[in-house]
């Protein structure tokens, strides 16, 4: 059975249990894609508490015309999730800063859907607003997948992360989300 995917953040329908569930899934999703980019220490240590923290926060203060919380869920377990905003950085635009698949679901079309309800989402409710999303020069996959999927290379800036270390990121764009539909 194909895992649905979910609209979060709606007071009404969410639960400090959700923000955990996806902040979950989100650390294990990044202890395995940032290995070697982030330091061991706050991957194994400090991440989790640091991703609940924000998940919690993001739930909170969740603005529907302005934040977007998706989760692709087998039964109850979120599988996938994305978070866009208009609120991280304001300059750029809606901001996709959370894309994430659990490892063992990558490659079965999650994050095509995901992107694809992104896109809806600003099509519909915000006049077709750009999408922009940033990842890591050494996460070489995401950059493939983001390039079949249209993403322009937008910016490329460098970045400390948890850690210490001096990384590259790549800032990627949609002008028009509608090809994100196809």
């Amino acid at each position: 059975m194909e895992p649905h995917i979910a609209r979060l953040g709606l007071a009404s329908e969410t639960s400090r249990n959700d923000a955990d569930a996806i902040a979950d899934l989100h650390t294990r999703s990044r202890q395995i894609a940032y290995r070697g980019l982030y330091g061991d220490a706050f991957l194994e240590h400090e991440l989790f508490d640091v991703s609940r923290a924000t998940w919690r926060a993001r739930f909170e203060t969740f603005d529907p015309a302005t934040d977007l919380i998706l989760a692709a869920r087998e039964g109850a377990e979120p599988v996938a999730l994305a978070y866009a905003s208009f609120r991280i950085n304001p300059q750029v635009g809606c901001l996709l800063d959370n894309l994430h698949v659990a490892p063992e679901r990558k490659g079965g079309g999650l994050g095509t859907r995901l992107l694809a309800a992104t896109a809806r989402w600003l099509i519909e409710d915000h006049a077709g607003a750009p999408l922009y999303l940033e990842v890591y020069a050494a996460n070489a996959a995401a950059i493939a997948f983001y390039r079949r999927k249209g993403g322009a290379l937008d910016t490329v800036y460098q970045e400390t992360v948890p850690g210490g270390g001096e990384v590259e990121v790549l800032r990627f764009r949609w002008t028009n989300p509608a090809v994100l539909l196809a």
